[in-house]
């Protein structure tokens, strides 16, 4: 008999507080939103505003859910979120422009901005998801979305792992990547995760199956497997010089005219040496014969 497998959950927490007060069944998504904000935008305070939209967002996303609007992945390995989480964003401004184009329009969205509610013209990109881990607790599942403001440019990058929760401006991950701060390394590890997670499923998307793992029923949601197709990129400028480094794996979208086919898609750029060779150091058992 196969083992069987659990996965953890996003949202669970706002999930199970739901469940909690809507014993008889008769409070809607709505409604317990309405009970869950309006007092935070109430009483908010400066001090208290970030975390006050932080709840907001959090509540769009449940929304969501509720609506059948929240794309679920589930990983077959933990070894994928663990490579996805690791790899840093060099190709900034193609990745977001990638995010970007697989939003999701909302027309007329009302944006909350603590207390006042202001109708927007334009329509907003949404991208809302979560990600369920194999063999983890079921509170440390993942939810993101990301919001584009056509208005204003604006890309946000919310998050929620049932005990940390926030959103940035994307363009604040520049500054979070140089920070030794433990907050800064898990918000880090949230965004590339979130953002390598999409650039995955759009550059393998023969790994990306719809459906759940063991038939669990859930419609709007799609099984994530590895890929062991691996792409790199021809390096075209050979007239340029350069020390040999080590380069670690990141995604790259294709920008250039010479690339006739593939312009606009993303690529996997592997983990190598750089003009150079390369060799693995692996620590000995016997150290103590060096001191001889």
């Amino acid at each position: 008999m196969s083992k069987k497998i659990w996965y953890s959950q996003p949202l669970s927490v706002i999930w199970e507080t739901y469940n909690k007060s809507n014993k008889n069944g008769s409070l809607s998504p709505q409604e317990f939103i309405s009970e869950r904000i309006n007092p935070l935008m109430i009483t908010a305070t400066p001090s208290t505003q970030r975390q006050t939209q932080s709840e907001i967002f959090i509540s769009d996303m449940f929304y969501a859910d509720t609506q059948k609007e929240f794309l679920h992945l589930f990983f077959i390995d933990k070894s994928l979120r663990d490579f996805l989480k690791g790899l840093t964003i060099k190709d900034f401004d193609g990745l977001m422009q990638t995010i970007i184009e697989n939003g999701i329009d909302l027309p007329f969205c009302y944006r909350n901005n603590f207390g006042f509610i202001s109708k927007n013209k334009k329509n907003e990109k949404v991208f809302d998801f979560g990600i369920h881990i194999p063999y983890e607790n079921k509170y440390k599942g993942y939810a993101f979305r990301f919001i584009h403001h056509p208005t204003d440019k604006e890309l946000l990058f919310v998050w929620d792992t049932g005990s940390n929760f926030g959103f940035i401006n994307v363009e604040e991950y520049k500054n979070y990547i140089n920070d030794n701060s433990e907050d800064a390394k898990l918000v880090t590890e949230y965004f590339q995760l979130a953002v390598n997670t999409i650039i995955y499923m759009n550059t393998f998307p023969d790994c990306v199956v719809d459906g759940v793992p063991h038939n669990i029923k859930e419609e709007y949601s799609k099984t994530i497997t590895i890929t062991d197709k691996i792409n790199d990129i021809i390096d075209t400028d050979s007239k340029r010089t350069v020390s040999p480094h080590f380069r670690r794996a990141y995604f790259k979208r294709l920008t250039s005219d010479y690339f006739t086919h593939k312009k606009g898609q993303t690529i996997l750029i592997k983990e190598t040496m750089v003009k150079g060779k390369a060799k693995t150091i692996y620590t000995a058992d016997n150290l103590e014969i060096m001191e001889e």
